[in-house]
């Protein structure tokens, strides 16, 4: 789900504001559980992310341990 997320966020040539768009839904649709989970799969390599879905769940592992 978060690849097509990002689909939906990949419009134009500025990555940062695509990255950023899904940060934001993720933050607003998703709950924290969810967040984890995929952060945790990502960590683990147990699931192939595009680019930009990367980079936003890169960026919500950092929340997450910044808030622990």
């Amino acid at each position: 789900m978060a690849n097509q997320i990002a689909v939906n966020f990949d419009y134009g040539p500025d990555r940062a504001k695509a990255v950023a768009g899904v940060v934001d839904h993720l933050r607003k649709f998703w709950s924290p559980l969810m967040r984890e989970e995929i952060v945790n799969h990502d960590d683990q390599g147990e699931v192939k992310l595009s680019e930009i879905a990367k980079q936003a769940i890169a960026e919500l592992a950092e929340e997450q341990r910044a808030a622990t």
